[in-house]
């Protein structure tokens, strides 16, 4: 899913945005779906993180060369996700932000999280229902969501909506 403006093709990255009222998700994730990034930040200070976070992980200086490898925001629905709406547009404008349902994203968040690090020695007996990840899962409903929003754009069944 590269996308050519003139001579330089723009890389597939999106980052997935899960909002909350004191914790919001973030994750960096390739066009494939494979995670490049993933973290938890404050709400309160969000739209000073999130610039920090993409330039690290992108690993760009400034906001021409963002634009040259960060395709869209995906961001969910749920609780306070207007607020960071507002603050991704003044932040990153101009980048298209596709609003995604957080139904059960927790839920998938969980199970992804047991995939990418299953239990090991005595706690693989263990059910997983019964454990509780060593870390907020935020971040990993993120990688859920952009998921979600990539499935969406391949089967043709769109997003809920684009701003």
């Amino acid at each position: 899913m590269r996308v050519l403006y003139g001579d330089k093709q723009k890389e597939g990255y999106y980052l997935g945005i899960d909002p909350g009222r004191d914790k919001t998700g973030l994750a960096l994730v390739d066009r494939t779906g494979g995670i490049v990034a993933v973290q938890i930040a404050r709400s309160r200070g969000f739209s000073e993180i999130l610039p920090v976070f993409l330039f690290d992980k992108l690993q760009v200086t400034n906001f021409w060369a963002l634009r040259q490898k960060l395709q869209a925001v995906v961001l969910g629905n749920g609780t306070a996700s207007k607020e960071h709406k507002q603050q991704i547009e003044k932040v990153l404008p101009g980048f298209p932000v596709h609003v995604v349902d957080e139904k059960y994203s927790t839920e998938e968040a969980r199970a992804l999280y047991w995939e990418l690090f299953p239990p090991k020695g005595w706690r693989r007996l263990i059910p997983l229902g019964l454990q509780v990840p060593s870390e907020p899962l935020d971040g990993y409903a993120a990688v859920v969501q952009v998921r979600r929003f990539l499935q969406q754009e391949q089967t043709g069944s769109g997003g809920e909506n684009t701003v």
